[in-house]
């Protein structure tokens, strides 16, 4: 036999008898990645041997020095220590290994998670070990997962949402340096190898010549149960028996449950099998968190991946494994009726007892506390939704509540631009409460809705809708839905935008919030998204010199003779950037006819955005037109004469720039200077016999502050200065309080 390879959790032993007569063998052993590698290579000649052990260890310590979450200099590092707020874009290999985690977080359902690092830190799992206090582990959950620190799984961006948030590569990292040292013993031409880094292995070989890995007792390490024959595989074991800390006198496990904050519970061994070692890592991880139960059945719904369960309680052994285990299990394990020796430690059961209480005390307190285990961030929008009205997509299965809301105080100049009275009177209003209620039934299928109360009195149904994922990349959404024009439409919650009051441009051209009743399609690829309905269209009989505002429908009741398409199309390529085109184009008498006739009374509107948020800079740019045919049907059919007519044409646009002046300090505060300038004619083109009213030709330039304490949350104060070509404009104070959760 060649020399066995012990692990922490298997044993390995070549089943041959030694090298072949024309074949080299040479052990290797190195401390990398804080834990001990061992690598036998056989080759032709001793030198070939020798050369490709060497550059084995070369590559494992190469990705350390990618992946390592210690060394200052590592590019992980760089990630997990970014300003808050700012993507990241990894180099190609690391963005490549962060979008593996981030589908197996989400195939998982956050049962394997990277993005746990506040909890590493409140368990002090580096350091002597802790428990942390009910309060401590809600801070650090909400640190965690894909609330804090959002990966893209198409380009690998990563951004960090809370100061705490960090990726611990350990769950990951080893199949990472696995799968790059298998890739170097093939360029180097070796058939035959085993690499064992800190209890994972990779077998390098043929059906011919395979190797042999003895699984140990989850309880007693020097125990074999069962053995495998494997070849051009990895080989994980997930366990809490060897490594785990010590604190108010009980054992907890280093595994951590990113679903629960709290180490997973001891209760045995998952041994995973598969040709891909990050695979076999994340997902031994994850089945180990799952537990038995949960993760024979997600095993049984993934029939592609080879696992075995150990349940071990005081030596007792149960044994479960997948159909695709059996073609590498050759003994399998024998299930112990009885401990194989008694325990000789004494148990302080008052001790335990209360420790179980306190955990038990910590759960409840977790549960009243948070409904749903993702803290909504103000930059993370999903589905090209708000983010608080993105929560449902990042919860695991169930309910999901959100919500954001906006306090809005105007105080206008008692002049109007011609110096003649304003009579403006002064205004607070409780502007906006939103309610978001949401239900993932499963990875396909969602709901979605969002409860709106105005003006502390008025309520409506603001969208409510089923989406059905056909692909990763594809979905169906039908229901009442947001039109996907402009940027504030679909992101409208306050403390995503800059400015007291939303943009005059998409108000009255672009009239947020404008939402239908309809159904369409919407997608995403590595560099795009898009986004197709079919909605009822406008009641153009609601229209005025003001704009399109006042033909929405609002899905109530809503007449439904004239349809309209409503499209969208941007470029997310680049990190922080938006860039876009939508359209909207329906006919909106809806049945109504003038004199025997019918009316078309066809809108097309139309707008390009541009939004890019980089290095403490918000630049946001937008122009917007509408276009309007039969407008003097149209006008004749609402019974609006001279300067009150609907215009054929109109056009609006604004340029704004914020900087953040508290970017380069040690403050997680914002404290962001603005400024917006806008013109908009919603009668630019009139109907012939019909006049312009100058009033409607307005612009409007915003200067302003807004102070960000924490990202969901804001206070925003600007002056604004309205002039119009009838010199009717009245210059504004406001102020404004926002949040969203």
């Amino acid at each position: 036999m060649a020399p066995a390879i012990f692990s922490a959790l298997a044993f390995v032993a070549s089943i041959q008898a030694g090298p072949t007569d024309s074949s080299q063998l040479v052990t290797r052993e190195a401390w990398v990645m804080g834990t001990r590698l061992s690598v036998i290579v056989e080759a032709t000649s001793l030198a070939d041997a020798s050369q490709a052990s060497e550059n084995v260890i070369r590559e494992v310590e190469r990705l350390e020095r990618m992946l390592s979450t210690w060394d200052p200099q590592s590019e992980m590092h760089a990630i997990n220590t970014a300003e808050v707020g700012q993507p990241v874009t990894p180099s190609p290999e690391l963005a490549a290994l962060l979008t593996e985690a981030e589908r197996y977080s989400r195939t998982s359902h956050a049962a394997f998670d990277a993005r746990v690092g506040a909890l590493v830190d409140a368990w002090d799992l580096r350091g002597a070990g802790d428990v942390p206090a009910a309060r401590e582990l809600l801070a650090a959950r909400n640190a965690t997962g894909a609330g804090a620190m959002s990966i893209d799984e198409r380009t690998g961006v990563v951004v960090r949402h809370m100061p705490a948030a960090w990726i611990d590569t350990g769950g990951f990292g080893k199949g990472a340096a696995l799968r790059a040292a298998a890739r170097r013993l093939e360029a180097d031409g070796v058939d035959r190898a085993l690499i064992d880094l800190g209890g994972q292995l990779w077998a390098q070989g043929s059906a011919q010549k395979p190797w042999s890995v003895y699984i140990a007792h989850p309880e007693q390490r020097q125990r074999r149960v069962a053995r495998l024959e494997v070849h051009g595989v990895s080989v994980a074991t997930s366990g809490t028996s060897e490594r785990f800390i010590e604190a108010e006198g009980m054992r907890w496990g280093h595994i951590l449950d990113p679903r629960t904050g709290q180490p997973a519970p001891a209760w045995g061994s998952v041994t995973v099998v598969s040709a891909d070692p990050v695979e076999a890592d994340a997902l031994a991880t994850a089945l180990y968190v799952m537990g038995p139960q949960e993760g024979r059945a997600w095993a049984a719904r993934h029939p592609e991946v080879d696992a075995l369960f150990l349940e071990a309680e005081s030596g007792a052994l149960a044994a479960s494994w997948t159909g695709g285990m059996e073609q590498w299990l050759v003994d399998a394990p024998v299930p112990s009726t009885a401990p194989a020796q008694a325990p000789t430690q004494q148990v302080d059961t008052a001790r335990i007892a209360a420790l179980e209480r306190r955990i038990e005390a910590v759960t409840r307190e977790l549960e009243r506390l948070q409904l749903g285990r993702d803290v909504v961030e103000a930059d993370s929008s999903i589905q090209g939704l708000g983010p608080a009205a993105s929560k449902v997509y990042r919860v695991n299965q169930g309910v999901s509540l959100g919500g954001y809301g906006e306090f809005l105080y105007q105080n206008f100049a008692a002049q109007r631009q011609d110096g003649s009275r304003s009579g403006a009177l002064n205004k607070v209003d409780a502007l906006r409460a939103i309610l978001y209620v949401g239900y993932k039934f499963n990875d396909r299928l969602i709901f979605n809705s969002e409860l709106e109360i105005e003006h502390a009195k008025e309520s409506f149904l603001e969208f409510a809708y089923l989406d059905y994922l056909l692909s990763d990349h594809v979905g169906v959404r039908g229901g009442m839905l947001l039109a996907p024009l402009g940027l504030v439409n679909e992101l409208h919650e306050p403390p995503v935008f800059l400015g007291t009051e939303r943009p005059v441009t998409e108000n009255r051209i672009i009239p947020t919030t404008w939402r239908e009743n309809g159904i369409g399609l919407f997608g995403s690829g590595d560099a795009f998204s898009w986004r197709l309905y079919l909605m009822n269209s406008f009641n153009g009989a609601k229209f005025s010199a003001a704009g399109l505002r006042g033909g929405r429908q609002k899905g109530s009741k809503a007449l439904a003779e004239d349809m309209g398409v409503a499209g969208r199309f941007d470029y997310t390529g680049t990190p922080g950037l938006l860039l876009g085109l939508s359209a909207y184009s329906g006919e909106t008498a809806q049945g109504q006819e003038l004199g025997g006739q019918s009316v078309g009374g066809r809108v097309r509107i139309w707008d390009a955005h541009f939004d890019y948020k980089t290095r403490g800079w918000d630049l946001r740019a937008l122009v917007a037109g509408a276009q309007v045919s039969d407008v003097a049907d149209m006008n004749a059919l609402i019974g609006l004469e001279g300067a009150e007519g609907i215009g054929t044409d109109m056009l609006g646009w604004y340029v704004q720039a914020g900087y953040d002046v508290l970017r380069t300090s040690r403050s997680p505060h914002q404290l962001i200077p603005y400024v917006r300038y806008e013109r908009v004619n919603t009668q630019r083109g009139v109907a012939s016999g019909f006049s312009a009213n100058p009033a409607t030709d307005l612009t409007v330039t915003s200067i302003g502050a807004a102070w960000r304490p924490i990202s969901q949350a804001i206070l925003k104060l600007d002056y604004q200065i309205h002039s119009t070509a009838a010199d009717t404009g009245v210059n504004q104070l406001n102020a404004s309080l926002g949040w969203l959760f």
